[in-house]
């Protein structure tokens, strides 16, 4: 009897002067399976300790590019495109993948693309935030694919599984500074691309993230891609939202 194939996660992780983040998602992607994970590792340079580091470390991780680049989203579509895996993972330098939940699925049938009936599906977990996470940032995201996204970031890339080939077709809007994973999930949904819920934990997310700062210029780069996805009265209603939204948050930050 042919032995199923086993499927491969290609982690995809940008940094920017963040050794330390670095070494720690590296070295627990490692640990978890050196065989069926391969890690590409994108450094937007300026920071030598950093460059040293990859180099003394090369033969551990799959791909590396340092070089000055146009941010982080701009690192992410390079390293997808570098990925060989069944499935593309992305991830903060500091974040850490749930060791339990990786091995677990890494071991099961749930990840076989080619024999899937929805080759294209997402597959879409819980996402657990570190307890130094910002004010106003819950301790947990939950597995969501589902209208809420229309309203809140409610799907953070940490927390997914792409498809190879769905991921290499599309791209993170490098123009979006901050909400680019956002923008580029809505539209996923939007056009109907299904998402498989897993409940269990996928990551724990370091703080930092850029996405929370809360500023106003976060929530008008949430209205620009909006105005090119949504339709009718969740789009027209979205202008009163994003501003009642800015306003509770800095309100908690303020208190």
């Amino acid at each position: 009897m042919k032995q199923a194939k086993r499927p491969r996660i290609s982690a995809v992780i940008p940094v920017k002067a963040n050794l330390n983040g670095l070494k720690a998602t590296v070295t627990q992607l490692q640990s978890i399976d050196p065989h069926r994970i391969e890690i590409i590792v994108v450094d937007g340079g300026g920071c030598k300790a950093t460059k040293r580091w990859l180099l003394e470390n090369q033969e551990h991780i799959d791909h590396i590019r340092s070089s000055d680049d146009q941010g982080i989203y701009s690192a992410m579509n390079y390293g997808k495109s570098c990925a060989n895996g069944d499935w593309v993972w992305f991830a903060g330098a500091g974040d850490l993948p749930i060791a339990s939940t990786w091995q677990d699925w890494l071991n099961s049938d749930e990840l076989e693309v080619e024999n899937s009936d929805e080759p294209d599906e997402l597959h879409v977990f819980q996402v657990m935030l570190d307890k130094t996470r910002e004010t106003g940032v819950p301790d947990q995201y939950p597995a969501r694919w589902d209208a809420s996204m229309c309203w809140r970031n409610t799907t953070h890339h940490q927390g997914v599984l792409y498809p190879r080939e769905l991921i290499q077709s599309e791209h993170f809007d490098a123009n979006i500074n901050v909400l680019a994973d956002y923008a580029l999930h809505l539209k996923l949904w939007s056009n109907g691309n299904a998402a498989k819920l897993n409940h269990a934990p996928w990551a724990q997310v370091a703080s930092g993230g850029i996405s929370r700062a809360f500023t106003s210029s976060l929530y008008f780069e949430e209205w620009r891609f909006k105005r090119s996805v949504l339709r009718g009265w969740r789009l027209w209603v979205q202008p009163f939202w994003l501003i009642l939204k800015y306003s509770f948050k800095k309100s908690g930050i303020n208190r």
